[in-house]
Order: C-alpha cells, then structure tokens, then sequence
C-alpha cells in the first residue's frame, strides 16, 4: 500500500501508541492497563488466551484488561486508544516525534533528556528515587496534588513503590490521601493489582471503606482474585465477623 493508501484512523493510532510508549512514565498504571487492552484488541482481536496464574499478577492485570473488552471491533478499540489520550493529553497529536517504537505496558519509557535538577519530586516518585525524595521533601509537598490530580503516595502506589509509600507516610502524608477524584491510595493497588501496595497501606491502617466520587470503594474497583481475597480479609478483621 502506498503511503497516500494509508488508513488515516490507522496512522493516527500509530501515532498514538507512540506518544502513550513516550509518556508512559507520566500515565497512571490503570490508564495504561486500558491502553493495553485497546491496543490487543485492535491488534490481535478479542483475547483467546487462558488466564494467567494467581500469582502472576501484572500478567493477569494486563489479560483482564484486554479480556474485559470482548467483542470491541479492531476499528472500535482504535478510536477508543484514540479518545482516551485525547482525555489524558489533549494537545498530543502537536507533540509528534519520528521513531518507531514498542508498545507495552512495561516498558521503560524513552531516556528522559531533563537534568536531575529540573526533576519535580513527582518525577522522583515515578522514578522510585527515594533518596532523591528524602532530600528534597518539605512538609507542604505531602498534600500537593499534581496536574493529574494525584498526590505524591497515589503515584508512590501507582508505581507499587513500598518504601517510598512507608517513608511518606512516616512524613506526616494520609494513608487515606483524596485525589481529584476522592480516590484514596487503596483505591489505587486495588485497581492495579498491586497487592505489595494493597498489604503496605493495610498496615498502616488505611482505610478501607472509603468512597471516591463515583460511590465506589477499593473493594468495587478490584478485579484481581488475591487482591480481593486480601481485601475480604481485612475487611472481616475489621468487622470481627
């Protein structure tokens, strides 16, 4: 096919596979949980492959998120790859760069070119950098939210980053934390399978019960089966029953 043959949904989605590889440093893991499951389904078609064992939990997460969407069309999961960076990053399709590269979840994003100096202490998070972070870190910062509308322990949890979650919390930050959306951090692991997380936060007695402003708790947001025994758990623990 030449290029003026080319589909333009199917360059743009191109496009967009590549700015989300570039960011993936700066989208949260649930975000990227759905660009995944786009991304197969519009690739490879529905999911026909068994489930992942119990404790592979990143695998599960990732199959779940393509499994969940059935039937959705190649064309379909295109667009809705394309809508959601539209919602993430309104101005990307400004932002193109030439390259090829990778798509996956778990893949290290391209060498960020900023000099540590220029680095915010999100960035740091992200980075799991917690010497960076105990150095720079001043009382005020705890509650800041950023242009995503998370604190530093919702990215902490994001990244599954135990130490970081435990050193913030020793700094005076909330286990129980609010987002944009009223999403505590437990909220987070739970929704992200990250059960070394999920069992940090119960430790220091997060909360558990806690609605974000859909209504819902970390126990409507898991989908992961240990991650939700867990849960059930804690929550009979809790209630004595």
């Amino acid at each position: 096919m030449s290029d003026s043959d080319t589909d333009p949904e199917e360059e743009l989605f191109h496009r967009a596979t590549e700015q989300v590889a570039r960011q993936s440093a700066n989208i949260a893991s649930a975000d990227l949980l759905l660009f995944y499951g786009y991304y197969k389904q519009a690739t490879e078609g529905p999911c026909e492959k068994p489930s992942p064992g119990l404790l592979q939990l990143k695998a599960r997460s990732k199959w779940q998120a393509w499994r969940n969407l059935e039937k959705m069309s190649p064309s379909a999961a295109r667009q809705a790859y394309i809508q959601k960076l539209d919602q993430l990053q309104p101005n990307w399709r400004n932002q193109r760069k030439p390259g090829w590269v990778v798509h996956s979840i778990e893949s290290a994003p391209l060498e960020d070119q900023r000099v540590d100096s220029e680095k915010t202490l999100f960035d740091h998070v992200k980075e799991n950098n917690l010497d960076r972070l105990r150095e720079l870190l001043a009382p005020g910062d705890l509650a800041k939210l950023d242009e995503h509308g998370m604190a530093l322990i919702h990215w902490a949890t994001d990244r599954n980053a135990v130490d970081i979650i435990q050193f913030l919390v020793r700094s005076g930050a909330s286990v129980d934390q609010r987002d944009a959306e009223q999403q505590t951090p437990l909220h987070y692991a739970a929704s992200c399978g990250h059960m070394e997380a999920l069992r940090c936060l119960l430790e220091l007695r997060a909360n558990p019960e806690l609605c974000d402003s859909d209504g819902q708790t970390c126990y409507d947001v898991a989908d992961d089966e240990q991650i939700c025994q867990a849960l059930q758990a804690e929550r009979e623990r809790l209630t004595g029953s």
